[in-house]
């Protein structure tokens, strides 16, 4: 596997074109981006074309998510193993088309959702699987960080995350939240939602988004209930979940990287789990769609996945569209 295509050359292409430098020194890469690039040693090109013509072994499509489905297409039937970032489209239709062209191949397809692979969020998933704390009651979720500050090298304003007609808004970008929610409590059967910009930010797309979920039942008949809040606002950047439990809390704190757990009958909460030493979740990440390539494991999240987050992003805003009607994830519309 020392063929290697990456398509796209944002930051994101940039981090997959080093992660494939340590992997293997010696592959042959070709990088596909729309603009002209420094040579610099890189072989490069702006035809997608010659992506076809390259044969790669192995596939990275990065870039804006309305190019995925373009890029996608181009890649030859003998590829081994494509990692498509997330999100995989930038609607569940084009989605769908994505899922349409890898049929019936044997392309091993993974989705970048790289906070799967994270220490702890894989012990906060596994405490929870294993009833550490009784039964979940309910999930509340919120991720933030002030837009301005994500990539402090560039121009806000110019960014995938600022424009629409890139695939940007907080429901795209911020999309690993539905992802991980529904690997750690199931499929979203409903969402009720206000979408919105908030701010004075000089993007087009919406900079907060406010979920309430209703996840499928479970086999005792119960229904889960949990809130995400997404923004792009926040200047004390966060990322968590806290599982309210039949016997306590347990709290995930993404950006410290550590599990907390609060148990009944206690007035503070305790660290259980930490992984400050841990490799990056993008390094695991790409160990971990290696090996799906070479059969040793499943993918991670797979194209089914990515389109199942697209359909909750689409029925989020068919919510907030209806004033923030109750509507079915499945269905596509607003129940009465």
């Amino acid at each position: 596997m020392d063929r290697v295509a990456i398509l796209g050359f944002g930051s994101s292409g940039q981090r997959f074109l080093e992660l494939v430098k340590r992997w293997n020194p010696n592959a042959e890469v070709l990088v596909y981006s729309s603009r002209k690039l420094a040579s610099d040693g890189l072989n490069a090109t702006t035809r997608l074309r010659d992506v076809t013509a390259f044969e790669p072994e192995i596939a990275v499509v990065c870039g804006s998510a309305t190019d995925r489905l373009a890029m996608i297409a181009v890649l030859p039937p003998s590829l081994r193993g494509v990692l498509i970032e997330k999100p995989l489209a930038t609607d569940p239709e084009l989605a769908q088309k994505v899922l349409q062209l890898l049929a019936g191949t044997t392309t091993v397809a993974q989705v970048g959702y790289n906070l799967r692979f994270s220490p702890s969020l894989i012990d906060f998933r596994r405490r929870l699987a294993g009833g550490e704390l009784g039964s979940v009651c309910s999930v509340r979720a919120e991720t933030g960080q002030f837009l301005p500050n994500w990539r402090p090298d560039r121009d806000y304003r110019y960014t995938v995350s600022a424009q629409a007609a890139l695939g940007g808004g907080v429901l795209l970008e911020l999309s690993h939240e539905i992802d991980y929610l529904q690997w750690l409590f199931g499929k979203i059967e409903w969402v009720s939602a206000v979408v919105r910009r908030q701010s004075e930010l000089e993007i087009d797309v919406e900079d907060t988004a406010h979920l309430t979920l209703g996840f499928v039942v479970s086999g005792e008949g119960k229904q889960l209930v949990g809130q995400v809040n997404l923004d792009f606002l926040r200047h004390d950047s966060t990322r968590s979940v806290t599982a309210v439990c039949s016997d306590g809390s347990l709290r995930w704190d993404g950006v410290a990287g550590r599990v907390e757990a609060l148990k009944g009958g206690q007035s503070s909460w305790e660290t259980v789990f930490s992984d400050e030493i841990a490799p990056s979740t993008h390094d695991l990440q790409w160990e971990a769609f290696i090996s799906a390539v070479r059969g040793s494991r499943s993918p991670g999240a797979t194209v089914s996945d990515g389109l199942s987050v697209l359909q909750v992003v689409s029925a989020a805003r068919l919510s907030s569209d209806g004033g923030g009607t109750k509507t079915s994830v499945f269905a596509g519309s607003a129940e009465q």
